[in-house]
């Protein structure tokens, strides 16, 4: 007579395949909701607008409104009262940015050049509302040209944004540009639809977009892309400086340095994340 043995089953291995959800805080899991909601309006919104997205009552919007203000995530406006990210999600958001591998590599080297050239650096990756400078060095002689961490570059008058727009594929950036296009030059001059293409042809073509009198009059600057391994554009450095003292030559000294920078950052993220064929 063959008598069966009985497994007995192990708990362990039934806690493995099956995750047990864990316990959380409802209330700040409907606090990020809202900050969802924030991010992806893209522009203010009133109470009543959250509520409706929400299916929460006003008087309950409110209340947690309240908490997102007190700890600066959210900000409101003091003459329309519609909600906006705050300055702690904006700080939390550049770092997220920075935390991308390509991004944190890159930081030394645009220290590096900047000290080379003894030129003013920006390094620009692409955030929720366009082309956002994530790190700025400034030789001892300080330019004040106003462009600090958390700027967001303009897509056809700088020369930042019109590198990210030459490369950049986003479902955004169409519109993006469109608004930003018809807006006056630093010069005051008004920026065509086919003059920028034209524009935009040239960088793909050079690999560097250079501009006199950008992104403020008086200044001069010189920007290239920086590449994941998969070809997709990751980052923009900027050299920029004093004109008068600031050579925007295709091949003068700014502008090879700054090339070999970028391609060297390029083949960086290539040999460390190689496209898939």
């Amino acid at each position: 007579m063959v008598t069966k043995q009985r497994t007995k089953e192990n708990p362990e291995s039934h806690d493995s395949s099956v995750r047990k959800e864990q316990r959380g805080i409802q209330s700040m899991e409907v606090g990020g909701r809202f900050l969802q909601y924030l991010a992806d309006a893209g522009e203010p919104v009133t109470l009543a607008e959250l509520s409706a997205r929400s299916g929460i009552p006003t008087n309950q919007v409110f209340t947690y409104m309240v908490s997102l203000l007190r700890t600066g995530l959210v900000k409101r406006d003091p003459v329309t009262s519609r909600f906006e990210p705050g300055p702690l999600s904006l700080r939390m958001g550049l770092h997220a940015l920075r935390m991308v591998p390509a991004v944190r590599n890159a930081m030394q080297p645009s220290i590096d050049l900047a000290t080379k050239v003894e030129q003013s650096v920006l390094l620009a990756a692409w955030g929720d509302r366009g082309p956002t400078v994530l790190q700025s060095i400034e030789p001892a002689a300080s330019l004040h040209a106003g462009i600090h961490v958390g700027t967001v570059m303009s897509l056809a008058h700088s020369t930042t944004g019109r590198v990210f727009a030459a490369f950049k594929e986003a479902p955004q950036l169409d519109q993006l540009v469109k608004n930003d296009i018809g807006a006056q030059t630093p010069e005051g001059e008004l920026l065509s639809g086919t003059q920028f293409e034209n524009i935009l042809a040239d960088i793909r073509k050079r690999g560097l977009a250079r501009g006199e009198g950008m992104p403020i009059p008086g200044i001069n600057s010189i920007s290239a892309p920086v590449f994941d391994g998969s070809g997709e554009i990751v980052l923009v450095l900027t050299l920029f400086g004093v004109a008068g003292t600031f050579d925007v030559a295709w091949k003068g000294t700014l502008a090879t340095s700054l090339l070999q920078t970028t391609r060297l950052l390029t083949e960086q993220n290539a040999s460390s994340n190689p496209a898939i064929s």
